[in-house]
């Protein structure tokens, strides 16, 4: 049974997003679809008037795309995915609202002129205006710059929008602002929640697509969610035709530990995976395969909505004039509601202007979306009679009609019981849906998690979905692990592999696609240049993963195997496929246990003996510029045979470097007896300098101390890399210079400031922590 990184259990759009993200990281992911899916928000209306006038209808109702502009964050999101030019956009820069009968406005829908048009239509709320829509602006540029970093592998964290705004209803938030409720209003006149109460519709669902659509545009989506589904799916048959089955889950089996380990099909199929993402309603698939009362009863205060009564439906409408000559004139109106009424008109979509073959040259097409609460009876003359009383001349130019499927409509917000009052901790957990997890590994996704949020909500959430999964591949669970590689770390490999072979004498550039992280290589020769990010027309890409990279690197896997399993894909020459890859050392495959370390409980024990030694020797040196040799060195004599007797039965046969610090200090220890004069000389140049030396010498020689000892810290294969020892012999120099800088300074500064000077002992123990970071970092061009 072969074992999957991810599965995706249906194919809703937000859920194929999250399986083509992953799947562009190069992660083994594999979609069973069901053949469950409906497009709920697209209907297909064919019309016949008495004339034998025919209207046709492709419309969707939720065919407005919030926040799509150039280097916006919605279009990194779709350029992540390789969508950004799938999607054939219109732009609306302004819409109709209609507040009565009489009274028909045009709003601009920017950030800065829906602010003056809201000041210029309620001027005794102007500051009250500006101080949201300064708070407004704020917490849109923290809500980018937060994402922004997580497609970047950069720091983020939980957006200001939901930390302030998260737990208020629309209309809670925005009475904190305002007294005005025909303000208040203004805010649901549009496609993302029209026809509701603002105190039903979560603020921070709302606002995160409301504000990207204000400060990146509003534009017509010309794709149905069916047809962006097929675009998804495509895109996902390219990367591999295997990846997506037709397929019915009957069971989902858990493991001892109360994860997600596989599930098993209507034919007995069993399929195993890392993670799983199924596309359900959440109430509804807990209760089929996971019969918890607490689960069920947490999820009905998260998502009370779930089975809501609450209906949206169309009115198709075939005119037999143009619907210019009846007063329609734009695309869009939406209509202010009594609230008091559970019958509600939405929206007025000039269908005719969206497509011309709709209907006849002279004939219009119009669309109304209405809801209404489920149970009520509504007729056909009260959404009528609400718009004759806007467009009376409609009255006598509707030559057929037709409704269409109602189908729930729905907002999501929780109980206050668990939306108030909550820790950062708390807010984390529900925006990343962890509250509502039984299984670690187990996600569900759909639009019921942000129907405010319309269609930007499902690209958002299926990008921040791929993106938790990838990182928890990326780090790995895997307990045998004992050194994880980091992208930057595995360049660096690359880097100190590179010379004994070479791509070509003529400059070469080479991209790296790994996960999230994006580097170029620029060779000539034997030179080399590794940089941040990618290079526009590269001689070469490869697109990998970090532990397919990691495996080859540490000669773990041949080349050949992670290439015919997909773990590895390239751009560009065949015949350069396999110098970059000899000049790299990325075929190098070695039979080796690389498990060969003794476990402690104590971690990276084999540095922390060498601290031992070198703090017990530096000690030694130190006092011995204030004490007799004589009590010092058997003192110190003793402790290092202490030392190294503990190392030895903790990590095994004593290296080279522990039989000459306990030599020296034996010898120090006959120097104080036989030779008097140097017992009392108080100078700790001579303790110093053969320490010092030792160093220098090995670090030259490129015999490195520091290895001797950090070897015991990590696996084999990766300890036996050249990086590994490019490193250690780095904090071999590193240990020289704090010895013989120590020395040399006092010359300088004077004796009355050697313990100041030995101040460098402690920042070379903190720094052989941290050299290895700042070497990688420092040698990676920004």
């Amino acid at each position: 049974m072969e074992q999957f990184d991810v599965i995706v259990i249906g194919s809703d759009i937000a859920s194929l997003i999250s399986a083509l993200f992953l799947a562009r990281k190069m992660r083994n992911v594999l979609v069973l679809k069901e053949d469950r899916y409906t497009d709920e928000s697209t209907e297909s209306i064919s019309l016949i008037d008495p004339e034998n006038n025919k209207y046709h209808f492709k419309y969707t109702r939720e065919n407005i795309l919030h926040g799509y502009s150039e280097n916006s964050l919605l279009q990194k999101y779709l350029d992540t995915i390789g969508m950004d030019k799938e999607l054939t956009l219109e732009s609306m820069p302004k819409e109709q609202v209609v507040l009565d009968p009489e009274t028909i406005r045009e709003r601009i829908h920017t950030f800065d002129q829906f602010r003056v048009y809201l000041v210029r239509y309620y001027p005794k709320q102007r500051d009250q205006i500006h101080r949201f829509f300064k708070d407004l602006e704020r917490h849109y540029n923290n809500f980018v710059s937060q994402y922004f970093g997580m497609l970047k592998y950069t720091d983020y964290t939980l957006t200001s929008l939901m930390i302030e705004w998260g737990d208020y209803s629309l209309q809670n938030l925005l009475e904190k602002y305002f007294q005005n409720q025909d303000l208040i209003q203004e805010f649901i006149l549009n496609s993302q929640v029209g026809g509701f109460d603002p105190k039903d519709i979560n603020s921070y669902h709302f606002f995160m697509a409301f504000f990207c659509g204000l400060k990146d545009g509003f534009h017509l989506l010309h794709q149905s969610h069916s047809e962006i589904r097929n675009l998804l799916l495509g895109k996902l048959q390219i990367i591999n035709p295997k990846m997506l089955q037709n397929t019915k889950i009957k069971s989902y089996i858990v493991d001892e530990t109360r994860k997600m380990s596989k599930v098993i099909d209507s034919e007995g199929n069993e399929y195993s995976a890392k993670h799983f993402i199924v596309s359900q309603n959440p109430k509804a698939f807990y209760e089929k395969h996971f019969k918890d009362d607490v689960v069920n009863s947490t999820l009905e205060k998260y998502y009370p909505n779930l089975d809501t009564n609450k209906r949206i439906c169309t009115l198709y409408l075939g005119l037999n004039a143009k619907a210019s000559t009846l007063g329609i004139t734009e695309l869009v109106y939406y209509f202010k509601n009594d609230l008091s009424s559970s019958k509600r008109l939405i929206r007025l979509f000039n269908y005719k202007l969206h497509d011309k073959e709709a209907s006849l040259h002279s004939k219009g097409a119009i669309c109304i979306d209405f809801c209404y609460d489920e149970g009520d009876s509504f007729l056909e003359e009260e959404i009528l009679k609400r718009l004759f009383e806007v467009f009376p001349k409609l009255k006598k130019s509707i030559s057929t009609m037709k409704f269409g499927k109602s189908l729930p409509y729905y907002t999501m917000l929780s109980e206050e019981s668990v939306r108030k009052n909550l820790s950062i901790n708390d807010q984390i957990l529900i925006e990343s849906g962890e509250n509502i997890q039984l299984f670690d590994n187990l996600y569900l996704s759909g639009r019921w998690m942000r129907p405010e949020a319309k269609l930007f909500g499902l690209i958002h959430d299926g990008i921040v979905l791929g993106d938790k999964i990838e990182e928890k591949l990326y780090y790995g669970e895997d307990d045998d692990t004992f050194y994880y590689l980091t992208n930057d770390e595995i360049m660096m490999m690359i880097r100190h592999n590179f010379g004994k072979k070479t791509i070509r004498d003529e400059e070469t550039h080479v991209n790296f696609h790994i996960g999230k992280s994006d580097y170029f290589v620029r060779t000539k020769k034997k030179n080399i240049t590794i940089h941040h990010g990618e290079y526009y027309h590269p001689d070469f890409s490869i697109y990998s993963t970090n532990d397919k990279l990691s495996n080859l690197l540490l000669k773990k896997v041949t080349f050949g195997e992670v290439l015919k399993a997909g773990g590895l894909k390239y751009q560009g020459n065949t015949a350069l496929l396999y110098d970059v890859v000899n000049a790299f050392g990325l075929d190098d495959y070695q039979e080796s246990d690389p498990y060969d370390i003794v476990e402690t409980k104590v971690k990276n024990p084999g540095m922390k003996f060498l601290f031992a030694y070198v703090f017990i020797y530096a000690l030694m040196a130190f006092l011995f510029n204030y004490i007799n040799l004589i009590w010092l060195a058997p003192f110190a004599f003793v402790l290092s045979l202490g030392v190294s007797f503990w190392k030895y039965k903790v990590l095994g046969r004593p290296v080279w470097f522990e039989y000459f610090d306990v030599g020296l200090l034996f010898v120090y220890v006959i120097l104080s007896i036989v030779w008097p004069a140097f017992n009392r000389v108080h100078v700790d140049d001579w303790i110093l300098l053969p320490m010092g030396l030792a160093f220098l010498v090995a670090w030259i020689i490129n015999r490195p101390i520091v290895y001797l000892f950090r070897q015991y810290d990590y696996r084999s294969d990766y300890s036996s890399s050249l990086f590994f020892k490019v490193i250690s012999n780095g904090l071999t120099f590193m240990w020289a210079l704090v010895f013989l800088g120590i020395l040399g300074m006092t010359y300088v500064t004077g004796e009355r400031y050697v313990s100041v000077l030995y101040n460098l002992v402690f920042f070379g123990i903190f720094l052989s922590y941290y050299y290895p970071i700042l070497y990688v970092k420092t040698n990676i061009k920004k």
